[in-house]
């Protein structure tokens, strides 16, 4: 037997027996129902969160292509790998 249906059977059962239980009932839904929420809050929220990881990652690359940088950069120099010759064909 469905336990659901069961229990909606008593419960219409005791609501016609007793009003003022009725009355108590229904407020106590009421009071404790989900309210629905509002899809376009939520789609609200995610738009703005893509925008801000849109911004922040452009953000980011821009950073890494600047022009200027705070250090010169390095030069590295060849040195000889040991072969006993030099590098001017001597």
């Amino acid at each position: 037997m469905n336990v659901d249906r069961e229990l909606a059977r008593i419960e219409k059962h005791l609501m016609t027996q007793d009003p003022l239980l009725a009355s108590k009932l229904k407020t106590f839904e009421q009071i404790t129902a989900p309210r629905p929420r509002a899809a376009g809050r939520r789609h609200a929220f995610l738009l703005a969160a893509v925008a801000l990881a849109l911004l922040a990652l452009a953000s980011a690359l821009a950073a890494g292509t600047a022009t200027e940088h705070p250090r010169p950069p390095q030069v590295v120099r060849e040195h000889p790998t040991g072969t006993g010759q030099e590098r001017d064909g001597r």
